[in-house]
């Protein structure tokens, strides 16, 4: 049966491997999954977390392979997706601003740069870069979505705020390149924290990663596709460079149900003043 994509939002995430060495290679891949994407008549196609340049581990590294936002080398990039009429595209990006380096996605649209977004957390060795403050919202189709990245999924505040200014779908770019033998394989493939922010939200929840075997870092990629829920619509497979997409109903994405987002004003007070203690406390 044939459906009419005027009548669903349709979101993608792709998932796979990232060339820390070329831009020029990452740039033909997201060129490459973008036009499959528009063949797809996807609405909004999310990249992993800073899929451009890499996520390096020194700070020397990371301003080499970094791009200001007001170049003309940005300008140029933005207009490579000028042919795109449908696709708007989240890309993960090293930007620079003076002395400042930022972990940021920008939201690209017909050759045009809607704006962007900065990641609020992150940890050593990566804490060189700056934090973003900012928790824009965009919009398409009349539905509001947020964007926050990777570590940020992990803290309430980020999917919070994007959720608070009426954001009902979250796109949330990953780069999970972490050590074998940690814990943290078995924390991402539960994907629990995934699915309270979908849930605590009332937001459809998309995941970006990318795939990485080197020695004694690896990502088998957590790429999927939760619904307000909570719910697993859709998951990559470990080690599968994929293109995930899903087709959400117009209808259920302006529905309006806040009862779980805003709670009740008087236990917000109180659990504000238990956080003011418990911070002065710790």
């Amino acid at each position: 049966m044939n459906m009419n994509m005027n009548d669903y939002l349709n979101v993608a995430a792709y998932q796979g491997p990232v060339s820390e060495d070329s831009v020029q290679t990452n740039l033909d891949k997201v060129l490459e999954i973008t036009e499959l994407a528009e063949k797809l008549q996807v609405d909004i196609l999310c990249f992993p977390e800073t899929f451009l340049h890499g996520y390096f581990s020194s700070r020397e590294e990371a301003m080499r392979h970094a791009l200001d936002l007001n170049s003309v080398e940005f300008r140029a990039i933005c207009n490579r997706f000028s042919s795109f009429e449908k696709t708007t595209v989240l890309l993960g990006v090293n930007e620079m601003v003076e002395d400042k380096i930022y972990n940021t996605v920008v939201a690209i649209e017909k050759g045009k740069c809607l704006g962007r977004y900065r990641k609020a957390y992150t940890y050593a060795p990566y804490d060189y870069y700056a934090l973003g403050r900012d928790f824009p919202v965009f919009e398409k189709k009349g539905v509001k979505y947020g964007i926050i990245v990777c570590l940020d999924s992990v803290y309430r505040e980020p999917a919070y705020l994007a959720a608070l200014q009426g954001a009902r779908v979250i796109f949330c770019p990953s780069f999970n390149r972490v050590q074998k033998e940690t814990h943290m394989f078995h924390y991402l493939h539960r994907k629990s924290h995934f699915i309270s922010r979908a849930f605590d939200n009332h937001c459809w929840f998309i995941v970006s990663d990318i795939i990485w075997d080197k020695g004694e870092e690896a990502c088998p990629g957590c790429a999927c596709i939760l619904n307000d829920e909570g719910e697993m619509i859709a998951k990559a497979d470990a080690f599968q460079e994929v293109l995930l997409s899903y087709p959400i109903p117009l209808a259920r994405l302006k529905e309006q149900k806040k009862i779980r987002l805003l709670g009740n004003p008087e236990l917000f007070e109180m659990m504000s003043v238990a956080y003011k203690k418990a911070l002065a406390e710790a």
